[in-house]
């Protein structure tokens, strides 16, 4: 705004040179418009003025081409110097995951117990053995792929060894630093347990049990094919189109309270070949807790199995998957009303009732409790009903059109409509040479004790401070374990080991360990963080994490770095997670 003073020469006071002032009402802008001519631009000034309450726009003077005049001079262009990002490396999953790590001392752990040296840390077994974990939790290779997977993204600048990537024999060695096989002696040097022991130490100590609840621990045992020597696990390796698969066994110990692990044991042979509870309790008692209860399900009811564990103060609550004679006797006869006392009540435990029962296994510290899913035992029946009218209708028209020659052609006959439901029928076969015939009826004894079973479970427990539908809800609620293996075979994509000494392969199990630490650790992160913000699950939080690259620039004066693919949802998630100083834009000044 501007304005103008204009000066008044007043004709009646001349001779004294008085002039009288006043400031005119108007008060315009002046600005220059830019207008387009061919292939020019031209320059014109103009001005905006109020005029009767609105404001209008006059043309003021011409100025000419722009560049050509004097009066006003060309705008400074700065001009950047900058250099274009050669590529995005991945950043969002392994930088939250490596940050979860540090915090559960994975790598100083590991060099601690295995007595390497502070100094180079960039490419010690923990820091290596670390980062393999890191890629079996979010995008499991192979461990010849593994450099090249590391290369494309941000591990090489968190782990602090920049553009020197180490190649697969060094993570070879750093296998063999944890588990080895010591040709003198003839003995497997395993630092594992060791290692597991005190993740476990500095993770108890950070996220305590609550003073009223025990630790419950569960147990599991799946099969796993190795391919490997002799020395500690399987016999030599053959050739690749003649080789003989060979079954180890993983012993999982996990917590219920916030599903980490504790510790992985790995022997030769299948599931059958498990521990007892007399074998396990003493594995466990190393860990700094107090006793509590030991849960797993690959119990068989032999004698030996079913002895309680003495000198302990460890419960253990054990499934039956193979019953004796006895034992189906009992299942058979038992009772289970539907009443409200009897009923379980938990998370994922479906329409259950539980009683105890009285067995001999009660004189030597066992409860015995049987279950039944009322639910599935009416799907069962309604399942086998049908299944036994429709055969029974088959059967009907067999006999009344047999439509063979001979009684052996029947009786192939016979046998594929009663292709898995043999028991349930009785056929009589005429005893004359030369007849074709049968006939039939249901086996009514053995549908009532197929359905005076149907859907019944058993359980055996030493804690007898328990009632029944607590055992059975315990035991049900032991999923995790289940989960624990899906997650090593889906997510981190455990394959047959091929690794041809055994140690090393025992080795790798307690690298997928480590990844199940990981995801265990953001996992219960996530469920403990006290913040409505915090909505997205692990499996969707990490998808969302991979996406995420970070780009570097460089623009003459400083190195910028920022993150493409980042999301509101998960910024949000970082920051209720208290990972605010996680995946933030960089700006680093190069030094003059």
């Amino acid at each position: 705004m501007i304005f103008i003073f204009c000066f008044i020469s007043d004709s009646e006071h001349q001779e004294g040179k008085h002039f009288n002032f006043f400031v005119m009402d108007v008060l315009y802008m002046v600005w220059i418009r830019r207008m387009k001519r061919g292939n020019s631009v031209v320059l014109c000034k103009y001005r905006s003025v109020r005029r009767d309450g609105k404001v209008v726009s006059e043309f003021v003077e011409y100025l000419g081409v722009e560049g050509e005049q004097e009066k006003v001079p060309l705008p400074k262009k700065t001009v950047m110097k900058w250099t274009p990002p050669e590529r995005s490396v991945r950043s969002g999953d392994v930088t939250v995951l490596w940050h979860i790590a540090q915090e559960l001392r994975i790598d100083r752990t590991i060099n601690r117990v295995c007595g390497y040296p502070p100094r180079n840390n960039a490419t010690s077994p923990g820091t290596l053995l670390t980062l393999w974990a890191i890629n079996c939790a979010v995008d499991p290779v192979g461990a010849a792929l593994l450099p090249a997977w590391i290369e494309g993204t941000d591990l090489p600048a968190l782990a602090g060894f920049g553009q020197n990537i180490p190649g697969k024999e060094s993570f070879y060695a750093a296998l063999d630093t944890i588990s080895r096989y010591d040709e003198p002696s003839h003995k497997l040097i395993d630092t594992t347990t060791a290692i597991d022991t005190r993740l476990y130490s500095h993770w108890r100590k950070k996220h305590q049990v609550p003073t009223r609840d025990d630790e419950v621990l569960a147990y599991d045992i799946p099969s796993v094919i190795v391919y490997g020597d002799t020395r500690t696990l399987v016999r030599n390796r053959l050739r690749a189109d003649a080789v003989t698969q060979q079954p180890v066994t993983l012993s999982v110990i996990v917590s219920k309270h916030d599903q980490y692990p504790l510790t992985i044991r790995v022997q030769p042979g299948n599931h059958s070949s498990g521990a007892n509870p007399q074998e396990l309790i003493p594995s466990v008692t190393g860990f700094p807790m107090t006793a509590g209860t030991l849960i797993y399900d690959r119990g068989s009811s032999a004698e030996e199995s079913r002895c309680a564990p003495d000198g302990n103060d460890w419960k253990v609550i054990r499934g039956v998957t193979a019953l004796s004679k006895e034992e189906e006797q009992i299942l058979r006869h038992a009772d289970i009303p539907e009443t409200p006392e009897n009923r379980v009540f938990g998370e994922r435990t479906g329409d259950l009732y539980a009683v105890k029962l009285p067995t001999r296994e009660s004189e030597g510290g066992w409860d015995a409790v049987a279950y039944r899913d009322v639910t599935e035992a009416k799907e069962c029946r309604v399942t086998r009903d049908r299944a036994i009218h429709e055969i029974s209708s088959e059967l009907h028209r067999l006999s009344s059109h047999i439509g063979v020659n001979t009684q052996q052609a029947l009786r192939g006959t016979i046998d594929e409509i009663l292709e898995g439901w043999e028991s349930f029928f009785v056929i009589t076969m005429p005893n004359e040479g030369n007849a074709v015939g049968f006939d039939w009826t249901l086996n009514t004894e053995r549908i009532d004790e197929a359905r005076a079973v149907d859907s019944k479970h058993l359980i055996y427990s030493t804690d007898r401070s328990l009632t029944a539908p607590e055992v059975v809800r315990l035991y049900l609620e032991r999923e995790f374990t289940g989960k624990f293996f899906r997650v090593m075979t889906v997510e981190e994509d455990q394959k047959p080991v091929r690794h041809q000494w055994g140690s090393r392969g025992r080795a790798y199990f307690f690298v997928c360990t480590l990844a199940y630490r990981l995801r265990s650790a953001l996992r219960w992160r996530i469920r403990s963080a006290d913040n409505e913000t915090v909505s997205i699950s692990l499996e969707e939080f990490l998808l969302h994490l991979g996406e995420i690259d970070r780009l570097e620039m460089d623009t003459g004066k400083a190195v910028e770095s920022f993150y493409v693919n980042m999301t509101a949802d998960v910024r949000m998630q970082l920051d209720a997670l208290d990972m605010t100083s996680l995946l933030l834009p960089e700006k680093i000044p190069k030094k003059s």
